[in-house]
């Protein structure tokens, strides 16, 4: 018997029970493909307040925790801190690496900005070299009344997107030696809330599509693929809702196998499998809620695809839980317990 082992990492918030912070295991198959038993034993963990999101880089793992405003570098072979920076406060939520794997870029939801941070200033460590400021508001009173960036995404080596849940306006950014700066935005429709966003391609068209937490809807653009002035010339195609089973309050968004997209669905607790982007080429078409499955618990925060495996961080049940799809749907396969669980990392996306 062939024995497949796959490492899973994942971050959890402090609980009453107490801090947060990282767990890592292995995961055993005995077999491939979606039928196989799995099992999993600890590997590590690592007691760090409040972390919310993890960005590898080379073999440091760049922890992001809410609560404290702090960065921590962990090194990935052991989960011991190699280095850390304060955020200086504003409820940093998401981080990405750039393409160079240099710079970090951090949403604050709390302060709506956007920070910078070069992992290895001059041989120093961490350190933050640019920083912008958002402003505004919209129109639902106890979630948008000040920006909150949710999500930050490098377009390319010196462009940024950053999805602004409290403005309903996804920002451009261009990052230069002057620092940060806002050159264009795309809107979005009042009380739309984007949270995160996929940027895409299908043949000649770069497709960006965006889950709207407080509408409940998914928003997509299209455009011709190769222009670089990123903040113009896109087309909304019209908003699907995220489920079929109700309006949900979408939180993770990840592209799935085959040309599809993942989004869970807090409050009524499911994945929503979508389907059509490829056909995403005429302005009348639209993407479609091809298959939803229950996930565990009313609040899935993160998921994740490995191969032909989704995994879900569900912070209120404290699990982080997998899922294939048999014959007869989707299945939970194995459960990991993680008290506040919000992000989950597998296989290759370690």
């Amino acid at each position: 018997m062939t024995i497949l082992r796959t490492p899973v990492l994942a971050s959890g918030y402090r609980t009453p029970a107490g801090p947060g912070g990282l767990t890592s295991w292995l995961v055993s198959a005995d077999g491939p493909g979606p039928q196989a038993v799995l099992s999993a034993e600890q590997t590590g963990r690592l007691r760090l307040g409040d972390p919310s999101w993890i960005v590898p880089v080379g073999d440091l793992l760049a922890v992001i925790g809410e609560r404290d405003s702090q960065l921590w570098l962990v090194r990935a072979r052991d989960l011991t801190v190699a280095g850390r920076l304060d955020l200086a406060g504003g409820v940093p939520c998401h981080g990405a690496i750039d393409p160079t794997g240099r710079l970090l870029a951090v949403a604050h939801y709390g302060s709506g900005e956007v920070s910078v941070i070069d992992l290895d200033r001059w041989g120093r460590g961490p350190q933050q070299v640019a920083r912008v400021q958002f402003t505004g508001r919209g129109p639902v009173a106890s979630r948008q009344d000040g920006p909150h960036a949710h999500q930050v995404t490098w377009l390319d080596r010196g462009h940024l997107a950053v999805t602004d849940l409290g403005t309903d306006q996804i920002h451009i950014l261009k990052l230069s030696a002057a620092g940060l700066t806002r050159i264009g935005a795309i809107p979005t429709p009042a009380g739309f809330g984007p949270r995160h966003l996929v940027l895409s391609a299908h043949g000649p068209r770069q497709i960006l599509t965006v889950a709207g937490e407080l509408s409940g809807t998914l928003l997509s653009w299209t455009r011709s693929a190769g222009q670089e002035v990123w903040a113009k010339d896109w087309h909304p195609h019209e908003p699907v809702p995220a489920s079929r089973q109700g309006r949900s309050q979408p939180s993770g968004l990840v592209p799935g196998p085959d040309g599809t997209l993942l989004v869970a669905n807090r409050q009524i607790g499911t994945v929503s499998v979508l389907t059509g982007l490829d056909t995403l080429t005429s302005w009348s078409s639209t993407l479609t809620v091809a298959e939803e499955f229950d996930c565990g618990g009313a609040n899935p925060r993160d998921l994740t695809v490995d191969a032909d495996r989704v995994w879900v961080a569900q912070q209120d049940s404290g699990e982080v839980l997998c899922y294939t799809r048999g014959a007869d749907g989707w299945a939970p396969r194995l459960a990991l317990s993680l008290a506040g669980a919000n992000h989950v990392l597998v296989g290759a996306t370690l």
